[in-house]
């Protein structure tokens, strides 16, 4: 007799694991992450001196002080980040940053100078002036990574 062409035939059960699903949620989950990836960086856009330093280890975040090739001014520090800021603000903010850490005991405060490499050097001596006017005994400067050198 002969089977009929309608009778359902039995198969084995497929026991893997279906992993396309998955390949489409980490496809969309990349495609994500590549969109918002250059909206989460933030700072003011300073050209810096590129040298080879050591890099900062401590343990309370410096007071960033940026200047930009326009001598315009921004401090960031705790929660605010590259506020706008006058010479006079900013030796207001430093001296009250520093009477704070003097009352609680805490390290002085120690300032990193972002600045762009096309800033006179009148300029920043200037600023270096003004953050010793506002008690700050620490300073330093931001560099970025240094260009390969060629071979």
């Amino acid at each position: 007799m002969r089977p009929s062409p309608f009778a359902r035939r039995k198969t084995a059960l497929n026991a893997q694991m279906n992993v396309v699903p998955y390949i489409d949620v980490m496809l969309v989950l990349l495609v994500i992450f590549m969109v918002t990836t250059p909206m989460l960086t933030t700072g003011v856009d300073v050209d810096l001196p590129k040298e080879q330093t050591n890099t900062l280890s401590q343990q309370q975040l410096p007071v960033i002080v940026s200047l930009t090739d326009s001598n315009e001014l921004y401090i960031s520090y705790e929660n605010n980040v590259d506020m706008p800021i006058t010479e006079a603000e900013l030796i207001n903010i430093l001296s009250n940053l520093q009477t704070q850490n003097q009352n609680a005991g805490e390290a002085p405060v120690q300032v990193m100078i972002n600045a762009d490499q096309n800033n006179q050097y009148g300029a920043i001596m200037s600023l270096m002036a003004k953050l010793q006017q506002a008690g700050v005994q620490k300073v330093g400067l931001l560099t970025g990574k240094p260009l390969p050198m060629p071979q």
